[in-house]
Formats: structure tokens, C-alpha cells, sequence
């Protein structure tokens, strides 16, 4: 009989084969013809040792099951019984169960597996667990990792205003874009005419590798259920999403991150200084509104097909646009209620900073406003969980954490990510905002 142990460290040699020709494959052009014959061959037989993985797997699940429990009796002399509650199906819930099952396995992924199984009662996820393997922690089924980026869409304001998701194969896409406009002209009779061609260049992603870490108090693993999942799925959005806002609003390419908008903006001259003077109590509101519809003008300007338009700025700028009013005392932009902002949807993050710098003022902040349509996210389909005791990580403010001294345990989770624009022209950044 066949080893369930066995059939994965021979499913993950072949694996592991298949990667290295298709590497050759991509880097020169060519295999050989043996090489094109493996490539089949192991095609095959990955696909056979899935298949029986996966019927091993099902058939202990069944036997697991079926098995007769041993009932113990309680003091008073009644049989003691154990229920679960049934399991609550929700966006995320296989990926919260995944990373669960991890934690619970510390890193063992048949530990993983049998908990996914009988603890959480979760088949689908003993099943994706079983066939996780890979170099760098336990690969996520592409499946679970589509309900993880989408469930970051409303948690990250450039998802959340309409950005494209596209995704980078081999961690890589071109894109081509149109940098100059085709043009258009009349003729007369027997006149010829050259065609007339649009200029373009190409918008180019590779992915950045992003890695969330996730503490976790070793108190709550191995226990399963609703809430703790809950805790889970939040932390492992949370922490990914938080990131993400920041490295596609404002990181500028260095140390390997993405370019995002602003330093966009700024190569492309995009950005409108707000130099208006808010000494004047009564004149704020005006001198507020009409800065507002010169950067929606800038946009429009441009010729930018206005599509997906949307705000983002900080907490604090949101908080005085809904304060403001006119001077009969009624809200100036009561729409704001409503999520909207003269007609276009907006969001507010803390990724926007209040303190940057200009001289002497070290209050200022930015505000956004883009066709967000023609902003692309790529996104690898590649994501891995892994686990540690030990680890020693960064929290929030940049201080080292030593998991094992606060009684946590860390999982890291990676993917891959990064951002581009199809018209630099449909980005504009207001800066110098002073309130």
C-alpha cells in the first residue's frame, strides 16, 4: 500500500523538476528533445500522484469518520458527549482555517492537516493543507489566496477605488500604453495621406515580494471555532493591507517595493500645491472649494477618460471637508455622509501622512485624486504561510520583538505584488495641504 509520506516527497521532487526546465525553458528559449519528453512525462505523473493523494487522503478522512468513537462516562454516570458546532462559512474562512491549521501544526504539515481535519472539521482544508508543500512554507491553493485579494479590496483604498487586478505570470507583465494620442485629419480628392499612429510605451510590472508577519499569543493556537478564526483573518488582512495602502500610495521603488502613486505623479509633473491663505476664517470654505475643482480640472485637463475618479486622503483632511460649512451654517459638502466628495467616491487612511515637511511648517499632508481605472495592481498567484517559535520580528513603531519572550508564535505570509499606471496622466496629488 502506498504511504501517504511517500507519494508527497515523489510528487514534490517531480514538482520541484517541472520548475527547473520550465526555468531553462524561459531563460533560453529551448529544451532539448529529451528534455521536452521529461517535461511531458513528468506532466503525467504529477497529475497521477495527485490524484493519488487526494484518494488517500479522502479515504482516512472517510475511515476517521466511520470510526467508532470510545465514550467515556462522567462522574454522575452519564456518557459524556462532545459536539462541534457546525462549522460558519464566510468570505475568508478557508484561508483563516489554513493558516490556523499551520499554527496549530507548527509547521508540521501533517500535525496541520489531521488538526484541519478533526479539530476544525474542515475537509476542504485537510485537503488543501496535505498537498501545501513547498520550499519556502506551506503554498496556499490559488483558490484560497483569490478569496485573501479580494477580501483586501475594501480594506485598501487604491483596490477600493477601482484599481485593476491583473495577474503576473511568472511574476511578470507588459502591459503597452498609449503616451500620445492618434490623430485625425481630412483630405481632398486623389490627395494621399500617411496613416497616423499613436505613440506608446510599455507599462511594466515585476513582482515585489511582500511578507506579512502575523504574532500570534500561543494561547489561542490549537483551539478552534468562529471567533478565533475571526482574529485570524483580521490580523493576516489587516497587517498585508496596511502595507499594501502604503506601497501603492506612496513607496518610491527603492528597496524593492513598488512605485506608487505620488512619486508617479511627481515624474509625470502632476502635482498642484495648495497655497491658499486660511487665515481668513470666511474664506475658507471658498478658498478650499475652489482648490478642490482645480485639481479636478487638472484631471480633466489631461484629456483622462474620467472613468473610475475617486478621492484619497488622511483622516484629518476628511474630518475638516465634512466640517466645513457655508455661510448660512449648512455642511458644504454634505454628500460626504454618503462616502462621496463632488460626485466621486473617496477614502481616508493613516497611510497619508499630517507631518510632512516644508520649511518651517511640519504639518502638512496630500490629497489624491485619480482615474483609478487605469491603475493596475499585478498580483502573483504564488502565496506561502509559514511558522515559527522563535522568530524575532518589527512591530508598528520599527522595535524588535522576540516572539518567544511575549509567549507568541509568528506566521509569515508571502506574496507577490506591484503597481503601474496606463496614463501617468490620470494621476494628481495635491500637496502642501495645510488642513
Amino acid at each position: 500500500m502506498f504511504k501517504l509520506s511517500d507519494l508527497r516527497a515523489a510528487h514534490n521532487i517531480k514538482v520541484e523538476r517541472v520548475k527547473i526546465l520550465a526555468s531553462k525553458l524561459e531563460s533560453e528559449g529551448k529544451l532539448s528533445d529529451d528534455e521536452r519528453s521529461e517535461f511531458t512525462n513528468l506532466q503525467g505523473e504529477i497529475s497521477e500522484l495527485k490524484e493519488k493523494i487526494n484518494n488517500i487522503s479522502y479515504a482516512e478522512q472517510l475511515a476517521a469518520e466511520q470510526a467508532t468513537p470510545v465514550t467515556q462516562e462522567s462522574s454522575g454516570g452519564s456518557l459524556a458527549i462532545h459536539v462541534k458546532k457546525e462549522l460558519k462559512e464566510y468570505p475568508g474562512a478557508k484561508i483563516a482555517r489554513f493558516g490556523m491549521a499551520i499554527a496549530a501544526g507548527k509547521g508540521d504539515l501533517s500535525l496541520a492537516e489531521n488538526f484541519a481535519a478533526k479539530e476544525i472539521g474542515d475537509k476542504d482544508v485537510a485537503l488543501a493543507v496535505s498537498t501545501a508543500e513547498g520550499s519556502g512554507g506551506a503554498l496556499v491553493p490559488e483558490t484560497l489566496s483569490d478569496d485573501f485579494i479580494e477580501l483586501l479590496r475594501p480594506k485598501t483604498v487604491v483596490r477600493a477605488l477601482g484599481a485593476q487586478t491583473v495577474p503576473l505570470v511568472n511574476g511578470n507583465l507588459t502591459i503597452p500604453r498609449h503616451t500620445g494620442g492618434a490623430v485625425s485629419g481630412y483630405k481632398g480628392e486623389n490627395e494621399s495621406r500617411n496613416a497616423e499612429s499613436q505613440s506608446t510605451d510599455d507599462v511594466k510590472l515585476s513582482a515585489k515580494t511582500q511578507m506579512t508577519i502575523v504574532p500570534i499569543s500561543n494561547e489561542l493556537i490549537g483551539y478552534a471555532g468562529y471567533n478565533v478564526e475571526r482574529i485570524f483573518l483580521n490580523d493576516m488582512l489587516t497587517a498585508t493591507a496596511t502595507r499594501q495602502d502604503k506601497a501603492f500610495l506612496r513607496d518610491d521603488g527603492t528597496n524593492n517595493t513598488p512605485t506608487g502613486l505620488r512619486p508617479a505623479a511627481q515624474a509625470a509633473g502632476r502635482t498642484v500645491k495648495f497655497t491658499g491663505d486660511m487665515s481668513n476664517a470666511s474664506q475658507v470654505g471658498y478658498i478650499v472649494d475652489k482648490y478642490l475643482d482645480s485639481l479636478i480640472l487638472e484631471l480633466e485637463n489631461s484629456d483622462s477618460a474620467m472613468v473610475s475618479c475617486g478621492w484619497a486622503f488622511s483622516p484629518r483632511t476628511a474630518m475638516f471637508l465634512y466640517g466645513l460649512r457655508d455661510g448660512n451654517g449648512n455642511k458644504l459638502y454634505p454628500e460626504m455622509s454618503q462616502g462621496m466628495l463632488k460626485n466621486y467616491p473617496f477614502k481616508k487612511t493613516t497611510n497619508i501622512p499630517n507631518n510632512l515637511v516644508n520649511g518651517s511648517i511640519t504639518d502638512l499632508s496630500e490629497i489624491y485624486f485619480a482615474d483609478f481605472n487605469d491603475v493596475i495592481i499585478g498580483e502573483t498567484n504564488a502565496m506561502t504561510i509559514d511558522f515559527s517559535r522563535e522568530a524575532t520580528y518589527k512591530d508598528a513603531s520599527g522595535n524588535l520583538v522576540s516572539a518567544y519572550s511575549n509567549n507568541q508564535s509568528v506566521l509569515r505570509v508571502v506574496t507577490g505584488n506591484d503597481i503601474g499606471f496606463r496614463h501617468n496622466e490620470g494621476i494628481i496629488v495635491g500637496t502642501d495641504i495645510k488642513f
